[in-house]
């Protein structure tokens, strides 16, 4: 996978590119910030900003649910679940 790849999360019936990370209110885990912008964050940004974090950081939607997994649009994005 290429780290140009460009991240989406889906909430309920909508997929919307992921712009932002900000943390949670227990200051551990990570919140997924999306909207309608067309410049999605990519898989290297990602990476750049969670590279300090513990690997039990857990990477929740902004209604704080958990992302259980992900899986490939037809442009091969990354769309969060």
């Amino acid at each position: 996978m290429s780290l140009d790849t460009k991240l989406l999360v889906q909430t309920e019936d909508f997929v919307n590119p992921v712009t932002a990370i900000k943390y949670a209110n227990n200051h551990s885990d990570i919140i997924l910030l999306a909207n309608n912008q067309t410049n999605a964050m990519t898989l290297s940004q990602l990476f750049a900003r969670l590279r300090t974090l513990p690997a039990n950081t857990i990477l929740l939607t902004e209604n704080n649910q958990p992302i259980f997994g992900f899986h490939l649009d037809n442009q091969y994005n990354i769309i969060f679940k």
